[in-house]
């Protein structure tokens, strides 16, 4: 297109040089050829979308967490401790065969002429087979280790039994949340399709001549806040189901969806002296620390052991000879006596060390103790307090349901603005959050007892 023309046709509409910039990069495309568009990448498969309850979710995450695998490795190496002090006790065995060939000097053995003899002797070769054991009599320090390295494979194990309650507490708390959101949502979901059934009879009503703009201006705003709603619970929603897939070690990206719904669940009829004592004699913690009382009170003794005489019997059986000559079975009996008179202060010094891990473990009993105490106070209370929200918020939901039915026909019948219909939206909204949020505190109040009581593995996955 000539420059001219561009320039009159800006003048002319009265664009100036935005339009004529947009006509001369039409015409330098019109006389182009149409580019083709990129071939388009095949579709990724659709990752299936996993179906969960409670129930299974736990189990998925006490089978597949990093966590729960790292304290079974741990578990593991402490049995290997175990092994290692069992063998410590045990006769070791061995087998020897040996060949040499001699050449002596007499004198030089002897430390003096030999008047008599050759001053050399050889070279000659001979050769020994046999097997030699060795095995401890009597050594208390052993026998003592041996039974800490039992009391701390037991402190591991059950320090695998907390890390397991652990987990299950964060996806038991995880999996309600989701439960939460998508309840959020759902409500959400509801008040958007009342909202646009709303804003649809203001229309129709203004239109009818019975309704304002007003009206119709005012569902219009209810209508957006409730999108907006919904917008942010779906977001809840994702980030609630991307932080379970996390605890499940479910490859990133796979789809959950969740089998229960956020319901109020049976409460146990627990005082505190009775939740009391079931938490101090199943908590996995607790039981831990009395195994490392045990091993600490074993290793202070295994030290102290180590001042005691010790008791080792030997033994050796073989055949020897020359190469030339028969060989002679042989054996060597020994029973020896250690009596340690100086260690350089390796006695006192494990000794020392573990009585502090004993007074460690104590003080760390005391704060477990009292932790316990403490959370099952605030569990029955917040279980109590919730209980007692759900039913407020299930008849203030009953009561907002029906006060915007009756502001609605009132709307309906040209009786009234709507006002009283707009509010009545808000408070069925607030209604809505209150119950699910009250559910939510129950369900997690229950979760949290019985997490204090050691038991929440046990309630969940059976």
């Amino acid at each position: 297109m000539p420059r001219t023309l561009s320039r009159a046709l800006a003048t002319r509409h009265g664009r100036g040089p935005v339009l004529a910039l947009a006509l001369v990069s039409a015409s330098a495309a019109w006389g182009q050829a149409p580019a083709q568009a990129p071939p388009e990448a095949p579709a990724a498969s659709p990752v299936p979308a996993v179906r969960l309850t409670l129930a299974q979710a736990l189990r998925t995450a006490l089978d597949q967490n990093p966590r729960v695998q790292q304290s079974l490795l741990a578990i593991a190496d402490s049995q290997a401790d175990r092994r290692s002090a069992v063998a410590a006790l045990m006769p070791t065995v061995s087998a020897q065969a040996s060949g040499q060939r001699n050449k002596y000097n007499l004198d030089a053995l002897f430390g003096q002429p030999q008047p008599h003899g050759p001053v050399r002797v050889g070279p000659y070769n001979w050769g020994s087979i046999g097997v030699e054991a060795e095995a401890p009599i009597f050594d208390l320090s052993l026998w003592k280790r041996w039974r800490a390295s039992r009391d701390m494979e037991a402190a591991s194990q059950a320090q695998g039994r907390a890390v397991r309650e652990e987990i299950a507490a964060l996806v038991v708390g995880q999996y309600l949340q989701a439960l939460r959101a998508t309840a959020a949502m759902k409500a959400a979901q509801s008040r958007v399709e009342l909202a646009e059934a709303l804003a649809t009879l203001a229309a129709n009503q203004q239109k009818q001549g019975v309704g304002t703009k007003l009206d119709t201006l005012r569902s219009q705003v209810q209508l957006q806040m409730e999108r907006q709603r919904l917008i942010q619970a779906n977001t809840q929603r994702i980030t609630a189901l991307a932080g379970l897939g996390k605890l499940l070690d479910l490859k990133p990206g796979t789809p959950i969806e969740l089998e229960d719904t956020l319901a109020a669940p049976a409460l146990p009829a627990l005082d505190f002296k009775t939740a009391y004592r079931e938490g101090l004699a199943q908590r996995p913690e607790l039981a831990a620390l009395d195994a490392r009382q045990r091993a600490a009170e074993h290793l202070r003794q295994a030290a102290q052991s180590l001042r005691l005489p010790s008791v080792v019997a030997s033994a050796a059986y073989g055949s020897t000879g020359l190469q030339s000559e028969p060989w002679v079975p042989t054996y060597q009996l020994s029973v020896g006596v250690k009596v340690p008179l100086f260690t350089g202060g390796l006695v006192s010094a494990r000794v020392a060390k573990a009585k502090l891990e004993e007074a460690q473990v104590q003080q760390a009993r005391r704060d477990v103790t009292s932790q316990v105490g403490l959370e099952i106070q605030v569990a029955q209370a917040q279980m109590e307090s919730a209980q007692n929200e759900v039913q407020v918020a299930d008849l203030a939901l009953k009561l907002s349901e029906e006060a915007l039915t009756q502001a609605r026909h009132r709307f309906e019948a040209g009786v009234s603005s709507n006002i009283e219909v707009i509010n009545a939206q808000d408070d069925l909204a607030r209604a809505n959050d209150n119950q699910i949020g009250a559910l939510y505190r129950l369900n997690q109040a229950r979760a949290d007892l019985a997490r204090a009581t050691g038991q929440i593995e046990k309630l969940y996955t059976r």
